[in-house]
């Protein structure tokens, strides 16, 4: 299998993690040092560590159900060692659809096995919104805040 094959198997492996929609599926295709980042800046949120995405990651795997990531478009680069993939994702949450659309930048291990890095564009402002709803119904369930919080 030449690098580029392997890069794609793992971008794709990467998205697969999404529709699991598991801890375990949403690390699989990660190296242990990898970093995800979330974009745009002016969202405001975190580098996240694989540590980090796992606080992240279990409130809201109880938030959104059925969640199901259709890759649009790839590019990959196998001699520089990245990927971007375009792709929109679907499913239900506590407060109504979730819908949102994403650009995914990875950067791999020497032999494309493992993301290193994971820049996630999303679309700001379903991604502001949704955070909000989420806000407001833990406030009103909990008492509580939930955090900003997006896939």
């Amino acid at each position: 299998m030449t690098l580029a094959e392997t890069q794609k198997r793992t971008a794709e492996d990467f998205i697969r993690g999404y529709n699991e929609w598991t801890l375990e599926g949403l690390l699989r295709a990660r190296s242990d040092d990898c970093v995800h980042v979330t974009l745009p800046a002016s969202l405001g949120r975190p580098n996240r560590t694989n540590e980090d995405y796992r606080e992240f990651f279990k409130p809201l795997s109880h938030m959104i159900s059925e969640l199901k990531m259709e890759i649009l478009n790839f590019v990959n680069d196998s001699d520089q060692h990245k990927a971007v993939v375009h792709a929109k994702g679907a499913g239900e949450s506590l407060v109504g659809p979730y819908r949102n659309e994403y650009a995914f930048f990875f950067d791999f291990n020497a032999d494309g096995t493992k993301v290193v890095r994971a820049e996630e564009f999303v679309d700001s402002a379903f991604s502001n919104g949704f955070s909000a709803k989420l806000e407001e119904y833990m406030k009103a369930r909990n008492g509580k805040s939930a955090g900003s919080q997006d896939g």
